[in-house]
């Protein structure tokens, strides 16, 4: 499956993003997985505050005592306070917890499939602010992304702001109508990008989730 983060060079919002982006992938290209995820980490933390500043909210807010602003309890806030789509605010927690676990647990050893897991969760997280943000088409890694997106029962009830949030179409994947000549021949995406072009169908690597391990439990923790 290809990949590349060249839409977050062109984005005006996100733009201070792109070389970390670039990075990440670079990083999954000569195999160093353990990079990969704990880079994504830093990316998220960066994308945080730069929601934090778009969204003027606290970023003082309150915390239970004991405990101190984190990356854990600032994408909780977020999940409090903006009408983001649950399905897009599970990617920050699971990039998350990912993250943690590849730099502070120097047992562990990453392999390919979670960190490519990890790629394609600041992919589809990148897609959707842009899409939000700077009015973009982006197509999403994971179609299921995009649909969770586009059809979550919660999301017009999650608002605490009296401000204006982002809408449904803000972040919709836009369809492209088929126009084949061949029947060998099927519509691919190539992901970042608003555009699509005809190729000789292929298989692509099918993205499953990584064997049940202490490591890969962590996308289930809460």
């Amino acid at each position: 499956m290809e990949i590349n983060f060249n839409f977050v060079k062109n984005s005006p919002t996100f733009n201070e993003g792109y070389s970390t982006a670039e990075k990440i992938h670079k990083l999954y290209t000569i195999d160093d997985y353990r990079d990969v995820i704990s880079n994504s980490r830093l990316l998220l933390e960066t994308l945080t505050k730069k929601i934090f500043k778009l969204e003027n909210l606290n970023a003082y807010y309150h915390v239970p005592d004991g405990e101190y602003r984190n990356l854990r309890n600032d994408t909780h806030y977020l999940r409090g306070e903006l009408d983001y789509p649950l399905s897009i605010m599970d990617l920050f927690d699971e990039v998350r917890r990912m993250g943690n676990a590849a730099i502070h647990d120097s047992k562990i050893e990453p392999d390919k499939k979670q960190a490519w897991r990890c790629v394609c969760d600041v992919h589809d997280i990148l897609v959707f602010l842009i899409n939000s943000y700077d009015g973009q088409d982006l197509y999403y890694i994971r179609p299921d992304i995009a649909m969770e997106a586009q059809t979550s029962s919660q999301f017009h009830t999650r608002v605490k702001n009296t401000k204006p949030h982002i809408k449904l179409k803000d972040h919709q994947t836009k369809k492209v109508e088929k126009h084949h000549l061949h029947t060998n021949l099927k519509k691919v995406k190539h992901f970042s990008s608003v555009k699509s072009v005809d190729k000789p169908a292929e298989k692509h690597e099918q993205i499953k989730p990584a064997k049940q391990n202490w490591f890969t439990k962590l996308f289930h923790k809460k």
